[in-house]
């Protein structure tokens, strides 16, 4: 499993979902602008038969850091996820660290528009595109 601040100055991301526990521990920073930004080092369970990374576990960091991303945006407003795509670009393996600054791109009253460009050093892995819903709120 992963031990250990994946880059220097990140540190662990607190996790209180047992599923999200189960795959992590990830890790984020302060980037530019006051963005935070999330790191994971890949290990053996996020890796499919193949030896890359699952395209589960890809869409399953993808929730995991953009829905941080619209919990800090919203003031810790519950949320949930209405939509998610996906496109993968490139394997990523064992070891690898994969990195993301989540991207707000639009907010309404009642849904979050997210991006998030999921990169290994500076080659995009895989871009995902989701839309959140607040909760009790129409």
């Amino acid at each position: 499993m992963s031990e250990g601040p994946p880059l220097p100055g990140f540190v662990p991301t607190p996790l209180i979902d047992p599923f999200e526990i189960y795959v992590g521990p990830i890790f984020d920073r302060r980037a530019d602008k006051g963005a935070k930004e999330y790191a994971i080092r890949t290990d053996a369970r996020h890796m499919n038969r193949r030896g890359v990374m699952h395209g589960g576990m890809c869409m399953t960091l993808a929730d995991m850091t953009l829905g941080q991303a619209v919990w800090d945006a919203t003031d810790k407003a519950p949320c949930v996820t209405l939509n998610m795509q996906t496109n993968f670009l490139k394997p990523v393996v064992e070891g690898d660290i994969v990195r993301v600054v989540p991207q707000l791109i639009r907010r309404t009253r009642a849904l979050v528009f997210m991006r998030g460009d999921f990169a290994v050093e500076d080659e995009i892995v895989f871009a995902v595109s989701s839309v959140w819903k607040l909760l009790g709120r129409d």
